[in-house]
């Protein structure tokens, strides 16, 4: 069997340093955006139907994958943001393959770590280089204290009618504590005034090949429905955490309650 590897031809976004993103004008004054710099649309498509079909399958028959309320994405137009509970490094691919084949919505792009992060990973060859952005992954940037430079992609991305999936959490976190959301997910939706899909994945948690084998794991994914950035933050305004906590993490944490509260039920809210 041949495999051929294809890379995006395109100007490299993703390996920004964070003096560099510093530099960059992410949006003026005014609150315009630089509609010039565009992201690869093929080869993201490439490797996220490529993927499809067997990740599909095998979760359908070791998993017993059962798909809810993808209508409440497949019905919303392009250009919304998906955001998720994060439990294993299957959930970007998992999202992307409950949606149909032909999809409108596909290819999805997602949030990820700067490269660094993944340093002491045993796949740190894969993750966060090129594999990533051919895949549709940019990264976030860390330590900024600025939303706008930090996900400098992701709102071009909207405003080019892209579809991102974000993971409030920040990273797998198998504990269902909202208040551990960050607040990049409300500021997107906040900024772009993109509805936001709710996704609650559940079944995969510490999935082992063994475990996978013996077809006893129960994969639900459940897509609910579309909640507005002022959903949250109005939520947010009645909500006192009792931490040190700005507004974007405040309406981020209830978004993560609304996603927490998917488990309850079969069709999304």
């Amino acid at each position: 069997m041949v495999i051929v590897i294809m890379w995006p031809v395109c100007e490299d976004y993703t390996m920004l340093s964070n003096k560099q993103i510093g530099c960059l004008s992410t949006r003026s004054v005014d609150g315009s955006i630089d509609h010039g710099q565009k992201y690869p649309l093929v080869m993201p498509s490439f490797f996220q139907h490529l993927s499809w079909a067997p990740l599909r399958w095998s979760m359908k028959l070791f998993c017993s994958l059962k798909i809810i309320g993808i209508d409440n994405l497949t019905s919303s137009k392009p250009g919304v943001i998906i955001a998720s509970n994060h439990i294993s490094e299957l959930d970007p691919m998992l999202i992307s393959c409950c949606l149909p084949y032909l999809s409108s919505h596909l290819p999805l792009y997602f949030v990820s770590r700067e490269i660094d992060f993944y340093k002491y990973n045993q796949l740190s060859f894969l993750y966060g280089g090129k594999f990533f952005r051919s895949m549709g992954a940019y990264p976030a940037y860390v330590g900024l204290k600025n939303y706008t430079q930090a996900l400098y992609h992701h709102l071009r991305l909207i405003d080019q009618g892209r579809n991102v999936v974000i993971f409030p959490m920040g990273k797998i976190n198998l504990e269902n504590d909202p208040t551990k959301a960050k607040g990049g997910v409300a500021f997107l939706a906040q900024e772009t005034r993109a509805p936001i899909i709710p996704v609650l994945i559940q079944g995969i948690e510490n999935l082992s090949f063994k475990a996978f084998l013996s077809r006893r794991r129960k994969l639900t994914i459940t897509f609910g429905k579309p909640i507005s950035s002022d959903d949250i933050f109005m939520a947010s305004k009645d909500a006192a955490s009792g931490q040190n906590r700005n507004e974007y993490e405040e309406a981020s944490s209830i978004l993560m309650e609304k996603i927490f509260r998917l488990a309850k039920s079969d069709s999304g809210f």
